[in-house]
């Protein structure tokens, strides 16, 4: 499976934006919202006892003394010097100097009252005047503060419907993906496993997105070894069928002619062989299974393809045919002397099958870095592209072995038994003709 680039975080990352994101939302209302109540005052209208409308009162008054009354309208009609707060001056008759109009509210507090520091008084040649302040200012009309002006409850609503909407987008978004994992883990468990989620949900690039591919990953796994073991019990019947049949012929014969009980029963007797061996290739096979344990030891190599080369040496005399064991490497892997031993014996018995009588089978081993190369090569026919892709599939044979004595066990456990060592198997064709195998075992560190 090709995997899609996994960006470290993930959900952290998303969810520490999101968090950051509405941090800042907060961060920013709240600045807007002191901006609003400076710009919109909860005392406009009213007379301004703040520091700095006491500042305002003092500079106007001076302005008063110093300059003359003309100055001091030419001041307080300047909207750009004369605002927040805005200063008024009423005369003796309790008129303002410069014809503006006195808010209300603010004519109403001094009829109640004020502190004495909010109001000034200055005697002038035309009479006393008195200076006070007042927060006229008006904030520009917009929907935001529109809603800061909104009654309360008005504004509970909106923030209570954003709010849901937010968290629904938010939590629609995280569990879609989850729903649909369980939804196909449901399936799975219902025997379906031929849904794929990767391409709804895999475009994420956080664990959620990786956790899809996974589930896609793992379905065509249990796919493939669930189509393998139909397969698998499928041949091992049809294995099984061929012999028992033919007792089974040979029990009936036995009955009919009694004279031939001798033949019969030497038939029946190879057959239970056949059969008692097929069980142990069987058997084998499913030792060398991913989760079955295995013990592995420093050892030596080359004891264990010399005596494999003298074994296949005395097999190839039957046809003449020669072992050629080059000098083999002083180098010790991680192995299961009994196991590797029969993975690679099944290999080179498999070379003496195809190799033509007075032929040779070559077996050389080399280092290559950190990986140990043992190649066993025969001089075959070779075999053809397709038939290299099924090689190591159990029962399966050569093209011209189909009817051999071999039960098409022995490259399947030799592939097995080799990868449990952590290594592999290549196998290509020779030129002119012929099939090399390289075994790839890595060697003890």
């Amino acid at each position: 499976m090709v995997g899609r680039r996994h960006f470290p975080g993930g959900i952290f990352i998303e969810l520490f934006v999101g968090i950051w994101l509405v941090l800042l939302l907060i961060g920013v209302s709240v600045w807007l919202i002191g901006e609003s109540y400076q710009q919109y005052p909860r005392n406009f209208g009213h007379i301004d006892q703040s520091r700095r409308a006491v500042r305002a009162l003092r500079l106007s008054a001076n302005l008063a003394q110093w300059n003359g009354e003309a100055a001091l309208k030419k001041f307080l009609l300047d909207p750009q010097i004369n605002q927040r707060p805005e200063v008024f001056v009423l005369d003796a008759s309790g008129r303002e100097i410069t014809g503006r109009t006195v808010p209300s509210t603010a004519l109403a507090d001094l009829d109640r009252g004020v502190p004495p520091h909010s109001l000034v008084t200055v005697r002038l040649e035309s009479g006393p005047l008195t200076f006070f302040s007042v927060r006229t200012d008006r904030p520009p009309r917009n929907l935001f503060f529109d809603f800061i002006r909104a009654p309360l409850w008005i504004r509970a609503l909106i923030i209570v419907l954003a709010t849901t909407a937010v968290s629904s987008l938010l939590a629609w978004y995280f569990s879609r993906p989850i729903k649909k994992l369980e939804w196909a883990m449901r399936k799975a468990s219902q025997g379906d496993l031929d849904i794929r989620i990767a391409a709804e949900v895999g475009h994420r690039h956080d664990e959620i997105g990786q956790l899809a591919q996974g589930y896609d990953h793992m379905a065509e796994q249990i796919n493939r070894l669930i189509a393998r073991q139909k397969r698998l019990f499928h041949d091992v019947s049809h294995e099984l069928r061929s012999p028992l049949a033919r007792v089974e012929v040979a029990l009936a014969l036995a009955e009919k002619n009694p004279e031939r009980r001798d033949e019969l029963m030497k038939r029946i007797e190879r057959e239970v062989t056949t059969l008692d061996a097929l069980v142990e290739e069987l058997l084998t096979y499913a030792r060398l299974d991913d989760n079955a344990p295995m013990k592995l030891e420093p050892t030596d190599i080359a004891p264990i393809l010399e005596a494999i080369a003298e074994n296949a040496q005395f097999e190839g005399e039957a046809k003449s045919i020669r072992i050629a064991l080059a000098p083999v490497l002083n180098c010790r892997i991680n192995a299961n002397v009994d196991q590797l031993g029969r993975a690679i014996e099944n290999i080179v018995r498999n070379a003496l099958r195809f190799t033509p009588q007075g032929g040779v089978v070559s077996i050389e081993s080399h280092l290559l870095g950190k990986t140990l190369l043992i190649t066993v090569a025969d001089q075959g026919p070779g075999m053809s592209p397709k038939e290299i892709e099924n090689m190591f599939q159990p029962f399966v044979r050569g093209a011209d072995q189909a009817t051999g004595s071999g039960f098409g066990l022995g490259l399947a456990i030799a592939k097995r038994a080799v990868e449990r060592h952590g290594g592999s198997i290549s196998v290509k064709n020779a030129t002119p003709h012929g099939l090399v195998m390289t075994v790839n075992l890595p060697v003890c560190s």
